[in-house]
Order: C-alpha cells, then structure tokens, then sequence
C-alpha cells in the first residue's frame, strides 16, 4: 500500500516557487473509487493549524523540525512550502493502494538524478513517458514515480497504475466526469484542509472488520476545514441504499459514541471530541457534524500530552 511516509520522503524533491494548479476530476481514471484530497497551501495559511502544531510537545516537535531541516539541506527544499495540492485516487479496495497525484513545481532533473541511485533503481518508458522505479527500504518494496506534466507527478507501488494514470492523463483511458459525486472533492476554498469521498464502498473497506458498518453504504464524503482562526469542523455524509439501511448505519454511529463516552475515564481525549459529534438521519442519508472550538483543541493537545509523560516515567 503507498503510505503517507513514502509519499512526503520522495515529495521532499519538489523545488520551490509553487503556483496554485488547477485540479479536476478529468485527470481521474473514469473507474476512480475512492479520492483523498490534501490543500498544502490552504493548511499552511491556516492559523489554527499553526497554532496546533505549536502546541506539539517541543521535544518531539524539535525532532521533526530535525529531520525535515536535514533532508531540506540534502534536496535544497521545504517540505512545509514547496507542495501545493495532494490527491489520493484508487479503482479498488483502499487496502490495495493507489496513486498518488503531487502538484507542485519540481526540479525534474535533480529528482531524476537522486532516484538514479536508488537501490535496484529501474525506468522503463511508456507512451513517451519515463516511469522510474526503486527499491523502498522502509517497507522493502518497490516503488514507481512519472513526471505526468509540468507541475504534476505520478506515485505508487504499482508500476502498471502509474501507466493506467498516464494514459487517462494522455487521452488513452476514460477520465471521471464532472458529474461524478467524487468530483465535489476538488472543490476548493481557503477553509477545506481535507476532502475524502467514496462510492461503492463495499468494494473498498475489504475485510476490514471495524469498518464492516460501511459494507452497507453506497457512498461517503467527509470534509474537515479549519473555520477561521477559532474552530476545526468536519462534515461526514453517508448515503445508504434504503432508508432502513441507513437507520442501522445511525444506529451504529450512536453506539460507537455511546460506548466512547462511558469510556471517559479511560481516553477523555476521545471522550471529549465524541461529545462534540451531532448524528442526524434524513432518508436515506447518515450526517455527522463535528465543530472543535480552538479551546477544545488545545485542553485535549495537553491532557494527552499529561497523560503520555506520566506513562513514560
């Protein structure tokens, strides 16, 4: 599966000067399940998320500001600047993976020149298209990157879907339409940090067992955006097949806060941001709305942290 890790290690080779790229659904394979979107730039603008990352413990904090100033001094880039837009698109399951799409403005022949001296480093042209391959010794699999176009690169563990991206991107595969409900996760505004919309959805969790409740859904979309400097929202629709379907997916919901609130003494954490959680049905339709105040935030960043420091002494 292509991780989160992988993707920022090998996105650290982006160079600077970004501009806002436009971004649409018709760069999507027409067979696209799923789609997780990622605003770097509405994220780095955002004050609340400036302040929450600076509520970090400092130590740990220190750490990372570490490896990212070192592997900035290695590339001559800053991860924090120098990405623009994330998508994560997959045609099947989630546990199989997908490719990721990173929009930025890229120094191509430095990143050609590191992957160069990858372990078992491979490329192969398609379409005119170099697809670049090397050995990840995080999880010791092979991984595959393509220079799509200016400003756009391809990512994944799987040689063949960087191929099948590059021919929807060329015009050789059908792309999703605009009238796709997974279009509405490119919708951009200053506020929308993370988007994630679904269909299908039994064709994607697998056999995961904590996600069995959304076998029953026929699509999700979830939006979280950080409103202003004072609160963090997250807006989740689930759309079921029928009305009584639905009433069992809020149902389930219900239980799950349920459960997590008599959980209070235990994780208060969790306890707290489920208090916070509003379960409404309307037909065929499960909303969850989620509103974080700022002063919510930072109490549950420290009775975290409190709890953590004296279960390491």
């Amino acid at each position: 599966m292509l991780k989160p890790t992988f993707i920022a290690v090998t996105c650290l080779a982006l160079a600077p000067t970004l501009s806002s790229h436009a971004v649409g659904s018709d760069e999507l394979s027409a067979n696209t399940k799923w789609v997780l979107t990622a605003d770097f730039k509405a994220a780095n603008a955002s004050p609340l998320l400036k302040f929450i990352t600076e509520q970090i413990n400092a130590e740990k904090r220190k750490q990372a500001e570490a490896k990212v100033a070192a592997i900035q001094a290695m590339f001559g880039v800053d991860l924090l600047n120098d990405i623009d837009y994330l998508v994560l698109a997959g045609t099947g399951s989630a546990e199989k993976g997908g490719v990721a799409y990173v929009y930025g403005s890229y120094d191509r022949q430095r990143l050609s020149t590191i992957l160069a001296g990858a372990d078992n480093y491979s490329s192969v042209q398609h379409e005119g298209t170099a697809v670049h391959g090397w050995l990840d010794k995080n999880d010791n699999r092979q991984k595959y990157l393509a220079f799509a176009k200016s400003g756009l690169v391809l990512l994944s563990d799987q040689q063949q879907v960087v191929k099948d991206a590059l021919d929807v991107l060329g015009g050789r595969k059908p792309c999703l339409t605009s009238g796709s409900p997974l279009s509405q996760a490119f919708q951009r505004s200053p506020e929308n940090i993370i988007s994630l919309y679904a269909s299908g959805l039994s064709s994607i969790v697998g056999e995961e067992p904590k996600a069995a409740m959304l076998k029953q859904a026929q699509g999700l979309a979830l939006r979280i955006r950080a409103s202003g400097e004072d609160a963090l929202s997250a807006d989740l629709a689930v759309t079921a097949d029928t009305a009584e379907t639905a009433q069992q997916v809020q149902q389930a919901l219900l239980g799950i806060q349920a459960l997590t609130l008599l959980r209070a003494a235990e994780a208060p954490e969790s306890a707290a941001l489920a208090g916070q959680a509003k379960i409404t049905l309307d037909g065929k339709a499960v909303g969850v709305t989620l509103s974080l105040p700022k002063s919510l935030i930072e109490k549950t960043i420290r009775s975290y942290q409190s709890r953590e420091s004296v279960a390491e002494q």
